[in-house]
């Protein structure tokens, strides 16, 4: 009964936004090309802020980007330093990759007058510019890039807040996000602990860290609990920002995208909700689903809030294809790998399905040796970092130079017992892998 149901679910989701998709894309149009008219008949450059806004809000990307630039330079002689700043914020994000539009992004951001809102804004440029650069694979330049301005571009013994975090979000992208080393650990703690001193303006640095660290804490072996916690406070912060939108009269800024990946990456993180708080999520994840068209479409084109409500529900018949469904996206990070086998073994084990339990458990052997490649990476870079970091009061101000030397000697430890837990572990999936193998293989009498 309970698997009719979510089966009924998911086909009343698919037949309800059929015709509201079409009504809402016109509907959107139709005001743009209402609040074009009215733009140029405005003479106020300030009126023209709030009509730009009205219409990149309305916009898809595309329309953003070009709304985006219309917005900052009007904003400009409107005397309008914070819509420039979060224009140039937005344009950061769209251009993350392209290095001469961030550099120039940069030089606009050093003209601004507030001297703390331009460190801020600028810390927030560079951290999306490196955490982009970042997802392409063995990218020496890069790499040789962050080490360079970890130890020559930051003042290691400053005080000056955004400093420490640019600095921070460097070491964290330097050592890789693929891995999870002590040192990694420490300062994505220590980054967290300084964006709760941040003042309330400066939210896009908190959601930018809050979704880093859901992300890394919603790996294989990692923490689900802390993962929802900062999902949690994105969405907090998501409601707060739409209080202040209808109060500020901009009434066609949308957070569904923004909410739905937080909690579609809420029920990925299933082991540690109530059966309760699934359903709850679940029904959020519908209602978004049923009134907003971009998340219709990424959810019917990625299917994986489908995998993980029939991990959450234990339907684990119809979680077997849907999981192998997310498996064919050629852009999955080792990570994601290991935990979407993972999924496969306990859904096969459960339905008795022993040829996908052999194949997801070979699959998960392999990215588990990946995995287990990328910490060593992160130890040795880890050992080049540690004499500059460990001189410094960068993780922990409190801490003195004899405290940090034990630190260092309980760092060691904990990494040659994770390298030998980890062999162990692979050693005994194997031993599992060949057992089942030869039972499978074993002549009946």
């Amino acid at each position: 009964m309970k698997r009719l149901n979510i089966i009924f679910t998911i086909i009343l989701m698919l037949t309800m936004t059929l015709s509201a998709s079409a009504d809402s894309k016109s509907n959107k149009q139709s005001l743009i090309d209402k609040y074009s008219k009215q733009l140029k008949t405005t003479t106020s450059a300030r009126d023209s802020v709030r009509i730009l806004y009205y219409i990149f809000d309305l916009s898809d990307r595309r329309g953003q980007i070009k709304y985006a630039w219309d917005i900052y330079y009007t904003a400009g002689r409107a005397e309008n330093i914070n819509a420039q700043l979060d224009m140039l914020r937005n344009l950061g994000t769209f251009y993350a990759n392209n290095d001469s539009v961030v550099e120039y992004l940069l030089k606009l951001t050093d003209e601004v007058s507030n001297e703390e809102s331009r460190a801020a804004t600028r810390t927030y440029i560079i951290n999306q510019h490196i955490n982009r650069k970042s997802r392409q694979p063995n990218d020496t330049e890069l790499q040789t890039m962050l080490l360079d301005s970890i130890t020559k571009s930051h003042n290691l013994e400053g005080k000056d807040i955004y400093d420490r975090l640019s600095l921070l979000y460097q070491i964290i992208q330097y050592l890789g996000v693929d891995a999870d080393g002590v040192l990694f650990k420490e300062c994505l703690d220590t980054y967290g602990e300084l964006i709760e001193d941040l003042p309330v303006s400066d939210y896009p640095l908190k959601n930018q860290f809050y979704t880093t660290a859901a992300m890394i804490h919603s790996r294989m072996n990692g923490n689900p609990s802390k993962a929802i916690q900062y999902d949690r406070k994105l969405i907090e912060i998501i409601e707060q920002l739409q209080q202040m939108y209808i109060k500020k009269n901009r009434k066609f800024r949308n957070y569904d995208t923004n909410k739905f990946i937080s909690y579609r990456r809420m029920l990925g993180n299933y082991p540690a909700l109530t059966e309760e708080e699934i359903e709850t999520i679940h029904d959020s994840i519908v209602a978004l689903y049923n009134r907003n068209t971009d998340v219709k479409k990424t959810m019917d084109k990625e299917g994986q809030a489908h995998a993980f409500y029939y991990m959450a529900k234990k339907d684990y018949k119809n979680a077997i294809p849907a999981i192998s469904g997310l498996l064919k996206n050629s852009d999955l990070s080792a990570y994601q790998k290991q935990k979407y086998y993972s999924m496969l073994i306990d859904a096969a084990k459960a339905e008795n399905d022993s040829k996908t339990y052999i194949s997801s458990m070979e699959n998960y052997i392999n990215f588990s040796k990946q995995i287990d490649s990328l910490r060593k990476v992160t130890m040795k870079r880890e050992i080049m970092l540690r004499d500059s970091i460990i001189s410094a009061p960068l993780l922990d101000k409190k801490t003195t130079p004899t405290h940090q030397l034990t630190n260092l000697e309980h760092r060691k430890t904990e990494q040659t017992l994770m390298i030998i837990a980890s062999a162990l572990a692979i050693l005994l999936i194997i031993y599992i892998v060949l057992y089942v193998r030869l039972r499978i293989s074993k002549p009946k009498h």
